[in-house]
């Protein structure tokens, strides 16, 4: 029997290639083009409603995905949507995606108001009309903050409750660690009412859908436990990450682009008087603590730091390493080959954020064969704890324990020791992912549910009614923000300080007109 994928390093990795001491029927089943048949060989235990079910699950599984992040939008998420749809067409999979830019017929697209990098959608009614006259196997909804889909959600449970149908199965993908954002920047009183507001929007998702998937099974825990059913079964799955072990290798050091970077590294090293280069990958924004690395700098006399990635705090951040008077380098957004090659001429990569849902960046660096160092928050320590050695996690919050971490790993590198030199064979590739994510499909349709309680019922049109006048108003904000040229606050003060200019202006020109206009009799006398 084929392993099952698992998301840990350090266990067994999926069997791809046939066992010839499989049975006839196995063998048989392996040879279709999906992924369903395959899982059915795997032991699944799917219970379809009817024969007329189970002869639909072995046709190619089509599938409705769900996201406004997808490429060629710049952040993880759309990275992993992307890969998983390419992964799943290649399973076999027919794929239906709906995003902000699949046209204007279908969606209303917009910028998202508090990333200018992403767009967000409110679905066309006529569209989803469409929609649900569409057979799907799997509506599968990338969240958070994802309302035209949550709006998709509800009506594919209304339709499957009413008609009392198997499909489509409801999956729930949760990308955003939303709840440990509100804890990291809502101050006192706030938290409780992000909190209320947070489960006034999302508390009806776990209704209208049968599984929810998250990076690590570490990843929203207080979210994740409100899938449980009645039985007491959490349906709550991971929705794995891949990576490319192609791109992202120890030999894209010898490419053009890693010879460049390998001579600047040189030259920066030697102009700065340094010996260590530590390599950052991300968004410059607060969550992510690159505020906290550049200050342990002060005690890293040895090293030196280069930033990849751009973000709203980089002027902050430039200016303090400024004032701090550290070696820091501002690499600005990379991409392509640029990209592969940069990990590769790190001594140690570190990534300082708290509140990561997977740490794509890590997965690369340790493709990329390089040394890494982590806080120790629960979804590293289980998306990494078999692939990093104990001492290479901080704990959290604790400018001497990083700077420990990252003494320790670079000592190892400076001795050239094996231990904490990331194993290419532990790392998962994104085949691996897609076929994964196919497996939670399965698994969804076990814990489909064809009711809805009494609650959810009366809680139905206020939902709706909320969910519509936030879409509305994510809306008119995003308009008002484009508008205002990306910030309505720097907006106004700049408007003031012009005003302010050109009172001070006209005040000097009166002065200016009422000297000349005294001088002027002096001079005719």
């Amino acid at each position: 029997m084929q392993t099952r994928h698992s998301p840990s390093y350090g266990e067994e990795e999926i069997m791809c290639q046939p066992n010839p001491h499989r049975s006839k029927d196995a063998a048989v089943a392996s040879s279709l083009p999906t992924k369903p048949t395959n899982a059915l060989s795997h032991g699944h235990s799917l219970r379809p409603d009817s024969i007329q079910d189970t002869m639909e699950l072995v046709k190619p599984l089509k599938v409705l995905l769900c996201s406004e992040n997808v490429p060629p939008q710049v952040n993880g998420i759309a990275r992993r949507i992307g890969m998983y749809k390419e992964g799943l067409t290649n399973a076999g999979c027919i794929i239906d995606s709906l995003h902000p830019d699949i046209g204007l017929d279908k969606v209303l697209s917009h910028v998202n108001p508090w990333n200018f990098t992403s767009r967000m959608m409110i679905i066309n009614p006529l569209h989803l009309f469409r929609l649900l006259n569409s057979s799907y196997d799997v509506v599968h909804v990338v969240m958070p903050a994802n309302l035209s889909s949550m709006w998709i959600l509800a009506a594919f449970k209304v339709l499957r409750c009413v008609k009392q149908e198997a499909k489509p199965a409801l999956v729930v993908s949760w990308h955003c660690n939303i709840l440990d954002y509100m804890k990291h920047f809502a101050i006192g009183p706030l938290k409780y009412v992000c909190d209320f507001f947070f489960f006034l929007l999302f508390g009806l998702l776990p209704l209208i859908s049968d599984r929810i998937l998250t990076p690590t099974r570490k990843s929203e825990p207080e979210l994740v436990k409100r899938w449980r059913h009645s039985s007491g079964k959490v349906c709550a799955g991971v929705c794995y990450t891949g990576v490319n072990k192609t791109d992202f290798s120890p030999c894209a050091k010898y490419s053009s682009w890693g010879q460049t970077w390998a001579s600047s590294k040189e030259n920066y090293l030697s102009k700065m008087g340094k010996k260590h280069l530590l390599v950052c990958v991300g968004r410059l924004s607060p969550e992510k603590s690159v505020e906290e690395l550049i200050k342990a700098l002060t005690s890293l006399n040895d090293c030196a730091l280069w930033l990849v990635g751009d973000g709203p705090q980089r002027s902050k951040l430039e200016r303090l390493a400024r004032e701090l008077d550290v070696p820091v380098k501002f690499l600005g957004y990379q991409s392509g080959e640029a990209l592969h090659a940069v990990y590769t001429v790190a001594d140690l990569f570190v990534c300082p954020s708290l509140t990561e849902t997977f740490g794509q960046t890590v997965n690369e660096a340790l493709a990329s064969q390089v040394r890494v160092a982590l806080p120790n928050v629960p979804v590293f320590a289980e998306a990494y704890g078999d692939a990093l050695p104990k001492d290479a996690f901080w704990e959290p919050h604790s400018e001497a324990a990083m700077i420990a971490a990252i003494k320790k790993q670079l000592h190892r590198h400076s001795l050239n020791d094996p231990l904490g030199v990331p194993n290419l064979a532990l790392l998962k590739t994104w085949d691996d992912a897609a076929h994964a994510l196919l497996d939670e499909y399965m698994e969804a349709f076990d814990d489909r549910q064809h009711t809805f309680t009494m609650l959810a019922a009366l809680y139905f049109p206020l939902w709706c009614a909320i969910t519509i006048f936030v879409a509305i108003s994510f809306f008119v904000f995003s308009q008002l923000r484009s508008l205002c040229g990306g910030s309505v606050r720097l907006f106004f003060k700049k408007s003031a300080e012009d005003v302010l200019i050109k009172v001070q202006s006209i005040q000097r020109l009166s002065s200016f007109d009422v000297e000349k206009c005294l001088k002027s009799p002096e001079k005719q006398t």
